[in-house]
């Protein structure tokens, strides 16, 4: 078997498969979200299976010509970067919004980029507090959501076709894309209507590009909205395990 040239890649999950080996799920740059097997990484004291591990960036070989391929080579491409505390949740919440939602085989260098930039904003937090996880998750969020075509520009009005007013509501309707809304008297947006102040910091957000804007609150919202319907009603492991152990909500 030729294999392929090497790429850069991330492990997103890994499970037992027949009696010596893993089953992977890599996200690269080229192949996008990817299957493989390592034979015989299970082993014990197998050099191979300590070298696959999550957050590592590596630079792989695969062999095969059907979907499932196989591990060759496995070389390091940096180092581990060494997640704490909540940033180690947030970093297994981003894999298994890959694995959902990145169709297999699919060039994605968007993605790969995103998740990249992702880990390397973990790997400067402590994991004491979950606020500092939320610009970086949000941004992660929006940026796949974007790739995936699942999020509409977020500075358009649909209705206008310009560009989203500052002091304007909006909401999202399928299809269609963020279209206005009627000002109310309250104070607050209710549930579902976004201020075009928040939308335009998150179109900044996104773009990477939002150096000093505060995150709006309703962000979470706004990703939630647009994840809900493509995550269907199987729950995330990773949200609830994240549950469990701070109790966040």
């Amino acid at each position: 078997m030729t294999p392929q040239p090497p790429q850069p890649a991330y492990i997103l999950h890994t499970r037992p498969f027949r009696d010596s080996s893993l089953l992977l799920d890599l996200l690269t740059p080229e192949w996008g979200r990817i299957a493989c097997v390592a034979r015989g990484a299970r082993r014990s004291k197998q050099r191979r299976q300590r070298a696959l591990q999550p957050f590592t960036p590596l630079l792989v070989s695969l062999l095969g010509r059907g979907e499932l391929k196989n591990l060759g080579a496995v070389e390091s491409a940096g180092a581990a970067l060494r997640l704490q505390g909540r940033a180690v949740y947030a970093g297994f919440y981003a894999n298994e919004l890959l694995v959902r939602l990145l169709p297999a085989g699919e060039t994605h260098y968007r993605a790969f980029a995103g998740y990249q930039t992702l880990l390397e904003s973990l790997a400067l937090l402590d994991g004491g507090s979950a606020a500092p996880l939320e610009a970086p998750l949000r941004r992660f969020e929006l940026q796949l959501l974007s790739e995936l075509g699942s999020c509409p520009p977020l500075n358009h009005c649909a209705h206008s076709g310009g560009e989203v007013d500052a002091a304007g509501l909006y909401r999202l309707e399928n299809e269609t894309g963020l279209v206005p809304v009627v000002r109310s008297g309250a104070r607050r947006p209710p549930a579902g209507v976004f201020t075009g102040a928040d939308l335009l910091a998150m179109d900044l957000l996104m773009r990477g590009s939002a150096s000093g804007c505060e995150l709006p609150a309703s962000a979470r919202q706004l990703t939630r909205l647009l994840l809900t319907p493509l995550l269907g009603e199987k729950p995330l492991r990773s949200r609830e395990l994240f549950r469990q152990v701070y109790h966040d909500h």
